[in-house]
């Protein structure tokens, strides 16, 4: 059933077993989840069933640090969040991206990869989409591997599920609720204020609440819930929108090679995703980072081509003899790598600007450091020597990759891509205890009885992986945990 709360805001249900806050993946995996166990659920979506200005303009804010998108362009909040516009890419994390690194002390989860394999498969289905292929290692000597995505198409929005909301008789569904604070006494929370555009009001009671509300706004929200109920809902220790982080992506140069470009993926441009193994990372002391080939036209490739008999010709005509034989190809190489998970990154809470409902907007403090420089630089320098060693090609890689002055200055720099990935990971981490962590291995929040997390806030770390698939598989253990709760 669907409540349009800037309409009624006076038939919401008296009670239910789960307050759910949030539509997007996490949310809507977790609310349908928790139906089918038979749970009723209320589902509160701060925005409308579609894109309205004033609901978007609470996600504005300014960024401290590095160059970055705009807050606003870089989420959705409206029914099914930001699946509205995500680039559909689902893979795994690997065993080690749970594991603790040497030289990485804060990138440990509390659980580990066994713990969500059993929920893959259900998120594949909830995600429309196949397993990818199991990575396949390259070369043994210099530790390349290949990985593959699958590329989903879902909208959390959208007819698929927007229908199963709709004739479900234990979800409530109510766009236009925004959460604007929660009843808590230090121990249990009792309800949920939602607040329509209109200014009004209502407590929504439940015996559980789930915030899922994404890797932002989780923290903007539990940080003002936390100031307006003195620190009666998250303890005073835990490191709350602490150690937030991204998946930094530039486009790091081009290159002549002569591996075959493929697209078993079903992506929609030729490419070849390839990364090094785990012995390899760990004796560089680097974080994970992938290296995508993806193929350019012929006519770049003649570029190169060109660029290359000039500086090394002996080497320009090996090239040329390849591409003869239709056997070298030319790529454009982009490159995004797992960020290290520090605590000056951070979200905080504006001291100066607020939204309609006086909450204020989120200040982001987020920086690259130099150890993130080095996952990227070493990864890339090994994938080279690779190439060279087995003379399978050339990289001209940009100035600014092994320069010393920093990154391209402006995100979508023509120099760089994006500069990141829209992915908002941290904030509220998952940690075995409340020093290192806002939620336990179950997404509680530490000294709660009836208050989660979900979502991609609750990574301690970040893997490489896209974090959409991550987000679901954490959603459906989360409803299993809570399934006789």
């Amino acid at each position: 059933m669907h409540i349009d709360f800037n309409l009624s805001v006076n038939s919401l249900p008296k009670m239910a077993d789960f307050c759910v806050v949030g539509s997007g993946p996490a949310g809507m995996t977790l609310a349908l989840e928790l139906e089918r166990y038979g749970r009723s659920v209320i589902l509160l979506e701060g925005g409308g069933l579609t894109w309205n200005d004033e609901s978007q303009d609470i996600y504005k804010g300014d960024v401290i640090g590095d160059s970055y998108f705009e807050l606003d362009s870089a989420r959705l909040r409206y029914l099914g969040g930001s699946s509205g516009h995500w680039g559909g890419w689902c893979v795994p994390l690997s065993e080690i991206d749970f594991q603790k690194k040497a030289g990485f002390e804060d990138t440990q989860w509390p659980i580990e990869k066994k713990d969500l394999d059993p929920f893959l498969e259900k998120a594949l289905s909830v995600l429309d989409v196949h397993q990818p292929r199991n990575e396949v290692v390259l070369d043994s000597e210099f530790g390349i591997k290949e990985y593959s995505i699958s590329l989903s198409h879902v909208r959390f929005g959208e007819k698929k599920y927007r229908e199963r909301l709709n004739s479900s008789k234990n979800v409530t569904y109510v766009t236009s609720a925004n959460l604007t604070g929660l009843e808590a006494d230090g121990q249990h929370v009792s309800g949920v204020k939602a607040t329509n555009f209109a200014g009004q009001s209502a407590t929504v009671k439940a015996k559980h609440f789930i915030l899922a509300m994404g890797g932002i706004e989780n923290s903007r929200m539990l940080l003002w819930c936390n100031n307006q109920t003195n620190g009666k809902i998250v303890d005073p220790r835990a490191p709350l929108g602490r150690y937030w982080m991204e998946h930094p992506s530039f486009t790091v140069g081009h290159a002549l090679v002569d591996l075959k470009i493929t697209n078993s993926d079903g992506y929609y441009i030729p490419h070849l995703l390839l990364s090094l193994t785990d012995a390899v990372k760990r004796k560089s002391s680097i974080l994970n980072c992938g290296i995508e080939l993806q193929e350019i036209p012929s006519q770049g490739t003649k570029g190169l081509l060109k660029d290359l008999l000039c500086v090394a010709p002996k080497i320009g005509e090996w090239a040329a003899s390849l591409a003869g034989k239709n056997i070298v190809c030319g790529v454009k190489l982009n490159a995004g790598w797992e960020q290290e998970p520090i605590w000056n990154n951070h979200v905080k809470l504006s001291e100066t600007k607020r939204d309609r409902f006086g909450i204020p907007l989120t200040e982001l403090h987020w920086k690259k450091t130099d150890r993130d420089r080095a996952t990227l630089q070493k990864s890339l320098s090994h994938f080279n020597d690779y190439l060279m060693a087995k003379n399978h090609g050339r990289i001209k890689f940009y100035d600014w990759v092994f320069g010393k002055n920093g990154y391209p200055v402006t995100v979508g720099d023509t120099a760089g891509e994006d500069g990141a990935s829209y992915h908002h990971m941290g904030g509220t981490r998952m940690a075995h205890t409340v020093k290192n962590g806002v939620v336990d291995s179950n997404c509680r929040v530490f000294g709660q009885g009836n208050l989660y997390v979900a979502g991609s806030s609750v990574f301690p770390s970040g893997g490489m992986a896209n974090p959409t698939l991550t987000i679901v598989q954490l959603s459906l253990r989360l409803a299993e945990h809570l399934r006789y709760a």
